[in-house]
């Protein structure tokens, strides 16, 4: 792994060294990294999966294919593509096909969260035999098999956010209800994350900018969910680490998008915050996001929801110690003036803080969020002010309803 080109990044990349849940190359010979662990285990038969034309513009095959070690495997490689933006039952069902067609070695998953995810859930659905409705929830597949070997994605993020190539989740849309729900199980975590930060540079000026977003408020929420931290000791200095990285990155990038160094501190920071999450969960403003499926990009969701939450939970003592950590990087000498500077920060990148603004909706969706968040109980629980599904209503409310719209 190279050693980088600032101090953040180096800090970054021996942060990753120290990952235990999924092996992280890192940098321009990830890909090789990646064609030496294919080698190593011998596959022969490796399926892609990715999502649309963007795959191709990232120069993701270019590379694949420029790849010594790629050239000299003869591998069969197998395509599903087109993986959509938001993923469904259906698409997930479809993919499980194509597995069941050509019997995989290996699964590599090259493209965004949701191409990440969807792979996870097909490859843990096809080898458990349990079709994806079974496996919304926490740890299902892991319960009902405790013993077996599964298989694990091989991930190639082309995005710099989700953070999805090192964690355990799979966000997936239940097409009869259109609800979008959670897998959360350590048989889907990645076993091999080979993040190239090159391939982002050519994501587009609104992608960049809601991708990092959603990288930032996975660091700031797990850091927030003080009982989460509690469950390993590094992941308060991961989470720290990304959010000071994305602060300073995201505005370079956004006025000078070929900046491969900044990209680069992008790239790192959204493994980072994907591994704090692995450990230390995201809750309320990540769970109303769901909601805002097909109304308004994720990132931009969980920016916008992410203040009025944190507010909300600063009756707990342990949050307000929490939000200080970050009052060198969101300069405030209170919890409440370190939100007034988050929101700054998210104003000045082009973002908003109303989700009305968002979604072009008034109050009345705040019903709606509530409804879909008691179909996804877990984020309740791990919020680090618990509510009760039949709390969500007038607490959701209660948050909301002032800021809903400028």
């Amino acid at each position: 792994m190279s050693t980088g080109i600032t101090e953040t990044l180096f800090n970054a990349q021996t942060m990753m060294d120290t990952y235990a849940e999924t092996t992280i190359a890192f940098g321009h010979d990830a890909i090789d990294q990646l064609s030496a662990h294919i080698m190593l285990n011998g596959y022969s038969t490796v399926m892609l999966v990715t999502g649309g034309e963007s795959v191709k513009l990232c120069g993701a095959f270019r590379v694949f294919l420029q790849s010594p070690l790629f050239g000299k495997l003869e591998l069969n490689m197998p395509r599903f593509e087109n993986v959509p933006p938001e993923p469904d039952t259906a698409c997930v069902r479809a993919i499980v096909r194509e597995l069941e067609q050509e019997q995989p070695d290996a699964v590599i998953a090259v493209g965004g969260g949701s191409v990440m995810d969807a792979a996870k859930a097909a490859l843990l659905s096809w080898q458990t035999g349990i079709d994806i409705d079974g496996l919304f929830g926490k740890e299902v597949a892991s319960s009902r098999f405790p013993k077996r070997d599964v298989k694990r994605i091989l991930a190639v993020p082309t995005t710099a956010g989700t953070g999805s190539e090192v964690t355990c989740y799979s966000n997936i849309i239940d097409e009869k209800t259109g609800v979008k729900k959670l897998i959360a199980d350590p048989a889907i975590l990645p076993l091999f994350a080979a993040v190239e930060p090159v391939f982002t540079v050519s994501a587009p000026e609104n992608l960049t900018r809601v991708t990092a977003f959603d990288a930032l408020v996975h660091a700031i929420e797990s850091l927030l969910n003080f009982n989460g931290c509690r469950q390993h000791p590094e992941v308060e200095k991961w989470a720290v680490q990304a959010i000071r990285m994305i602060v300073p990155a995201l505005p370079k990038v956004l006025n000078m998008p070929e900046n491969e160094e900044e990209r680069a501190e992008l790239s790192a920071a959204a493994t980072l915050a994907g591994m704090s999450i692995r450990m230390s969960p995201t809750a309320l403003p990540h769970l109303l996001s769901f909601s805002f499926c097909g109304k308004a990009p994720h990132g931009a969701a969980v920016a916008a929801l992410l203040p009025h939450f944190w507010k909300f939970y600063l009756k707990e003592e342990q949050v307000q110690r929490q939000t200080m950590l970050l009052s060198g990087i969101f300069p405030g000498s209170t919890p409440e003036e370190v939100i007034k500077s988050y929101i700054k920060f998210i104003e000045s990148c082009g973002g908003t803080v109303h989700p009305g603004v968002l979604t072009e909706t008034g109050t009345e969706m705040i019903d709606k969020l509530a409804e879909d968040a008691a179909q996804n109980p877990v984020k309740l629980e791990s919020a680090p002010r618990k509510i009760r599904p039949d709390e969500c209503g007038p607490v959701f409310h209660d948050v909301l309803d002032d800021v809903w719209s400028k």
